[in-house]
């Protein structure tokens, strides 16, 4: 009973430093994103190797884990960022405390816009127009000059991206609620348009855009990263 007592006391204190190893290494990492992105609310950083000391102590991790809200890019806020890194190196120096490059084989991002920010990014192309989000795609609510005369017009599109920039392509316009095919054929083309995105925290990259109700989800599959620590 004696030995097994000390084995499991032995193996709680091997538990113990391993989570406070994993949770240090979580605050550097932390404050090394803090210093090189504006990240907001202070991110959430989660290691999920375990044991985490044999990892470490090789140089290699295979997963961390990034979340932060209300990241800012580019003058707009980002309602939600989710990073997740695959591959992390980590150079001696870092190890035993000192600064190196944290050096990441791939990292999948995805971030969220709400509304509000989109209506902001595209402000300049709407012309006094607003763009409500849907699950099908969005619809444009503007007021434009057809034969000289002001009407007011419905477009309903889809957002999609093409080399950084976030593009709208048009679908269907309705003019004073009522749908006119002779008029989507000069109007459309008003309304296609892409604007710039900005540079998204941990260098995303964004090869997919999604919608949903209030909200514009952008994803980026895969890109390698490096972070001073």
């Amino acid at each position: 009973m004696r030995r097994l007592l000390l084995l499991l006391l032995v193996v709680a204190i091997g538990v113990g430093a391993d989570f406070a190893a994993a949770r240090l290494f979580e605050s550097r990492v932390t404050t090394a994103l803090e210093r090189r992105y504006q990240l907001g609310d202070r991110p959430i950083v989660q290691v999920r190797d375990f044991p985490f000391l044999p990892h470490l102590l090789t140089g290699r991790l295979s997963t961390v884990d990034l979340a932060a809200s209300d990241a800012r890019a580019g003058g707009i806020t980002l309602a939600r960022v989710e990073v997740h890194l695959r591959g992390v190196h980590v150079p001696r120096t870092v190890l035993f405390g000192g600064h190196g490059r944290v050096r990441v084989d791939r990292a999948e991002g995805q971030v969220e816009l709400s509304q509000a920010q989109i209506n902001r990014l595209l402000a300049d192309r709407l012309q006094g127009g607003s763009v409500a989000i849907e699950s099908s795609g969005v619809r444009l609510r503007v007021t434009t000059e057809i034969l000289g005369r002001r009407v007011d017009a419905v477009v309903a599109g889809r957002l999609g991206v093409h080399d950084g920039r976030l593009a709208l392509t048009p679908d269907s316009v309705e003019v004073n609620g009522v749908p006119d095919p002779v008029l989507e054929a000069s109007l459309l083309p008003r309304f296609r348009f892409d604007v710039p995105l900005p540079p998204l925290p941990a260098d995303i990259k964004v090869d997919r855009v999604d919608t949903e109700p209030d909200l514009v989800v952008l994803t980026d599959s895969a890109a390698a990263l490096e972070v001073a620590a």
